[in-house]
Protein backbone atom coordinates (compact mmCIF):
# COMPACT_ATOMS: atom_id res chain seq x y z
CA UNK A 1 0.00 0.00 0.00
CA UNK A 2 1.10 3.39 -0.82
CA UNK A 3 -0.30 6.51 1.09
CA UNK A 4 0.65 10.04 -0.88
CA UNK A 5 0.57 12.77 1.40
CA UNK A 6 2.77 16.20 1.64
CA UNK A 7 2.35 16.57 5.15
CA UNK A 8 4.63 14.73 7.37
CA UNK A 9 2.41 14.12 10.31
CA UNK A 10 -1.00 13.11 8.38
CA UNK A 11 1.39 10.79 6.41
CA UNK A 12 3.00 8.91 9.05
CA UNK A 13 0.23 8.82 11.04
CA UNK A 14 -1.45 7.09 8.39
CA UNK A 15 1.60 4.87 7.63
CA UNK A 16 1.29 3.81 11.02
CA UNK A 17 -2.40 3.77 11.37
CA UNK A 18 -2.38 0.96 8.25
CA UNK A 19 0.46 -0.78 9.58
CA UNK A 20 -0.62 -1.64 13.07
CA UNK A 21 -3.31 -2.84 11.13
CA UNK A 22 -1.01 -5.59 9.67
CA UNK A 23 -0.45 -3.94 6.26
CA UNK A 24 2.84 -2.73 4.31
CA UNK A 25 2.85 0.87 3.68
CA UNK A 26 5.33 3.08 2.27
CA UNK A 27 4.86 6.72 2.44
CA UNK A 28 5.76 9.39 0.03
CA UNK A 29 5.49 13.43 0.66
CA UNK A 30 5.41 14.15 -3.40
CA UNK A 31 3.36 12.51 -6.30
CA UNK A 32 6.74 12.51 -7.64
CA UNK A 33 8.24 10.08 -5.24
CA UNK A 34 5.49 7.96 -5.76
CA UNK A 35 5.28 7.53 -9.47
CA UNK A 36 9.16 7.11 -9.15
CA UNK A 37 8.48 3.88 -6.66
CA UNK A 38 5.50 2.96 -9.47
CA UNK A 39 8.16 3.07 -12.41
CA UNK A 40 11.06 1.46 -9.97
CA UNK A 41 9.61 -2.38 -9.91
CA UNK A 42 10.73 -5.08 -7.71
CA UNK A 43 10.08 -5.47 -4.08
CA UNK A 44 7.79 -2.91 -2.85
CA UNK A 45 7.06 -1.17 -6.96
CA UNK A 46 3.59 -0.87 -7.73
CA UNK A 47 2.76 -4.50 -8.69
CA UNK A 48 2.79 -5.25 -5.32
CA UNK A 49 0.41 -2.29 -4.32
CA UNK A 50 -2.84 -3.01 -4.20
CA UNK A 51 -4.22 0.20 -2.82
CA UNK A 52 -3.16 4.02 -2.84
CA UNK A 53 -4.58 6.77 -0.34
CA UNK A 54 -3.43 10.46 -1.61
CA UNK A 55 -3.90 13.82 -0.98
CA UNK A 56 -5.95 15.65 -3.49
CA UNK A 57 -3.73 18.65 -3.25
CA UNK A 58 -0.19 17.45 -3.24
CA UNK A 59 2.97 19.61 -3.76
CA UNK A 60 3.81 18.93 -7.20
CA UNK A 61 0.94 17.34 -8.75
CA UNK A 62 -2.58 16.65 -8.14
CA UNK A 63 -3.95 13.88 -6.64
CA UNK A 64 -6.16 13.03 -10.08
CA UNK A 65 -2.95 13.41 -12.05
CA UNK A 66 -1.47 10.63 -9.73
CA UNK A 67 -4.53 8.34 -10.27
CA UNK A 68 -4.80 8.67 -13.67
CA UNK A 69 -0.46 7.33 -14.11
CA UNK A 70 -1.43 4.86 -11.77
CA UNK A 71 -4.37 4.01 -13.58
CA UNK A 72 -2.65 3.48 -16.92
CA UNK A 73 0.01 1.12 -15.41
CA UNK A 74 -2.53 -0.90 -12.95
CA UNK A 75 -5.67 -0.45 -13.19
CA UNK A 76 -6.20 -2.75 -10.89
CA UNK A 77 -5.18 -1.01 -7.74
CA UNK A 78 -7.90 0.72 -5.42
CA UNK A 79 -7.32 4.48 -4.75
CA UNK A 80 -8.63 6.78 -1.88
CA UNK A 81 -8.33 10.31 -2.26
CA UNK A 82 -7.89 12.01 0.80
CA UNK A 83 -9.33 16.21 0.65
CA UNK A 84 -8.43 18.97 3.27
CA UNK A 85 -12.12 20.65 2.73
CA UNK A 86 -15.53 19.90 1.88
CA UNK A 87 -15.41 20.16 -1.41
CA UNK A 88 -18.53 18.51 -3.69
CA UNK A 89 -16.81 19.21 -6.70
CA UNK A 90 -13.71 17.46 -6.48
CA UNK A 91 -15.34 14.42 -4.51
CA UNK A 92 -17.72 14.21 -7.71
CA UNK A 93 -14.60 14.90 -10.30
CA UNK A 94 -12.58 11.86 -8.43
CA UNK A 95 -15.41 9.23 -8.58
CA UNK A 96 -16.14 10.15 -12.33
CA UNK A 97 -12.72 9.28 -12.22
CA UNK A 98 -13.07 5.92 -10.72
CA UNK A 99 -11.75 6.89 -7.74
CA UNK A 100 -13.69 4.02 -5.29
CA UNK A 101 -13.67 6.80 -2.10
CA UNK A 102 -13.07 10.41 -0.97
CA UNK A 103 -12.42 10.90 2.59
CA UNK A 104 -12.38 14.29 4.02
CA UNK A 105 -9.61 15.62 6.61
CA UNK A 106 -9.91 15.42 9.71
CA UNK A 107 -10.16 11.38 8.87
CA UNK A 108 -12.07 8.91 10.64
CA UNK A 109 -9.77 6.41 11.14
CA UNK A 110 -12.55 3.64 11.40
CA UNK A 111 -14.07 4.54 8.11
CA UNK A 112 -10.67 4.10 6.44
CA UNK A 113 -9.41 0.92 7.72
CA UNK A 114 -12.95 -0.27 6.36
CA UNK A 115 -12.04 0.86 2.93
CA UNK A 116 -8.54 -0.46 2.98
CA UNK A 117 -9.67 -4.19 4.73
CA UNK A 118 -11.90 -4.88 1.64
CA UNK A 119 -8.59 -5.36 -0.18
Amino acid sequence: MFVVDGDAAVRDSLVTLLALNGHEVAGFATGGECLAAMDAGGNGSAEDVDCVVCEAELPDISGLELFRAFRAKHPETRFALLTSRNDQGAAAAARVCGIEAVFQKPLVSRRLRAFVQRI
